[in-house]
């Protein structure tokens, strides 16, 4: 038998330990077909937790690599090219799921340099063949010769501020610059830029929501805290929010009767505006414009339940629409409808509800406010993809005015902070003449259980409110509130 050393690339073949298998099989379907990990892993963990050998600790194992190794996949690619003689843009596109994994086990995890290129190399071999493990085996071992203040040094000689805070905190470039620009516009902080990279880039705890008149708040933290056995805390900008520390929510009596749902405490924040803003007459007939999945629309049908309030929740996608059923299923005013809600109705004179009290617009977005729960979706996102964004949520929102009757209040909303989706959209809305922005922060304080600090920059004039994750720990939710003159 050879006695030629593994760093030459020998080594008898293997079998791959069942953590890193599943890891990778993740990734793969999130690369290959578009999945989202925060669906398919806990899947996969669920399957093998029905294995002999397989623990909690695996199972934290394995969501640790796919979690980190795709949130940090800008960084690892960067370090990653540094020791290749070729962009990875021509490398097999499972290789490279490989060579991150593993860079992220050397760089990121408590995890021996020979165990993370080892079992990278054993792995190579059971999904291809020698020719990437040998690839791979150079590529990490070569990796392992590079000090962590050499590459710190590389990268501080980048001149371009916005480029090295795109590598080291693996966003894209045009992000990072969008980031920038809505900090400044919405608060005059863009010197907050890295403090909010970095809270972006941080594992978000699960938040849950006690749908109101199903199930009391402090009874969903009694029941998490017996049935999950881990230490619970109520929220600080929601009533409704029940944070917990580990479990999987899924086991909970209540999330399976639709009781209760997880729901970051942000959104919770905004379909809590939706149902409180003051409207002026009527309060019986209320629309959800873009309702898919459902979590805000099961938390707004559930506050307008106690006031007798109906709720019309209109979904484009059907599959999404099956969602928000499913939401919704312990509710029974909520009318789930399949439409595009830009011609929802037809003529909105001959729509057969009358004319709405209530419209919440949670429009499709870019996405950037919730990076941290599907960090994939930051590469999936292009920068031209804002403008027919755009174009689709000012569509939705000149519908929603026209089916809101005078009086009546349009909530609009966006997990996003980018300054073309939130205030320009407010802003060309208002100048249209037909509404009236609504000191939505001012709502907020008064509806709220808990102080809400920092979301009101205390301007006098009416305004939207703007979270973000490094100050209010919540996705970055953009939230106004507008009447109809």
């Amino acid at each position: 038998m050879s006695t030629r050393p593994y760093s030459q690339g020998y080594r008898p073949r293997q079998l791959v330990d069942r953590p890193r298998r599943i890891a990778y099989e993740v990734i793969r379907q999130v690369h290959e077909q578009g999945a989202y990990a925060n669906i398919v892993l806990p899947q996969a963990l669920r399957e093998a937790q029905h294995e002999a050998g397989f623990d909690g600790r695996d199972a934290a194992f394995t969501s640790e690599l796919v979690y980190g190794t795709l949130r940090t996949r800008g960084y690892l690619d960067w370090v990653l090219e540094q020791h290749m003689n070729r962009a990875l843009s021509a490398v097999d596109s499972a290789v490279v799921d490989l060579l991150r994994m593993g860079a992220y086990q050397l760089l990121y995890m408590r995890v021996p340099e020979h165990a993370a290129v080892a079992t990278s190399v054993d792995l190579a071999r059971e999904v291809s063949t020698d020719g990437p493990a040998k690839f791979c085996n150079a590529v990490l071992r070569s990796l392992t010769r590079q000090s962590p203040e050499e590459r710190a040094v590389v990268l501080e000689n980048i001149i371009d501020e916005d480029e090295r805070l795109a590598i080291e905190y693996s966003h894209p470039q045009w992000m990072v610059k969008e980031f920038r620009r809505a900090l400044e516009i919405h608060s005059g902080a863009a010197h907050e830029l890295r403090d909010l990279l970095a809270a972006d880039n941080e594992a978000p705890i699960v938040t849950l929501v006690a749908r109101p008149g199903l199930i009391e708040t402090e009874d969903l933290a009694d029941e998490a805290e017996d049935y999950l056995r881990t230490r619970v805390a109520l929220g600080d900008l929601s009533p409704y929010a029940v944070f917990i520390e580990n479990g999987d929510p899924a086991r909970l009596p209540s999330i399976r009767s639709a009781h209760a749902g997880a729901q970051d405490e942000g959104s919770q924040l905004a379909a809590i505006i939706a149902a409180q803003a003051p409207v002026i007459g009527s309060d019986q007939r209320w629309l959800d414009l873009c309702a898919g999945p459902g979590g805000k629309t099961a938390l707004l049908a559930a506050l307008g339940a106690k006031r007798g309030a109906q709720v019309v929740a209109n979904e484009v996608h059907p599959h999404r629409a099956r969602l928000v059923e499913r939401a919704t299923r312990a509710l029974d005013n909520v009318n789930v409808l399949c439409a595009d809600g830009r011609t929802l109705g037809g003529p909105a004179t001959a729509w057969p509800f009358g004319f709405f009290d209530r419209v919440l617009v949670d429009a499709p977005c870019s996405g950037m406010g919730s990076m941290r729960r599907r960090p994939e979706s930051r590469w999936r996102r292009q920068e031209s993809d804002v403008a027919e964004l755009v174009d689709l949520q000012s569509a939705l929102l000149g519908r929603a005015v026209q089916l809101l009757r005078s009086g009546g209040v349009l909530t609009y909303v966006t997990c996003s902070p980018h300054v073309a989706e939130t205030v320009q959209q407010v802003h060309a809305l208002v100048a249209e003449g037909k509404v009236e922005l609504l000191d939505t922060a001012a709502i907020a304080h008064q509806y709220s259980s808990h102080p809400i600090a920092g979301i009101s920059e205390g301007e006098s004039r009416p305004q939207g409110i703007q979270l973000w994750v490094h100050r209010h720990d919540t996705d970055l939710m953009y939230i106004a509130a507008l009447r109809k003159l």
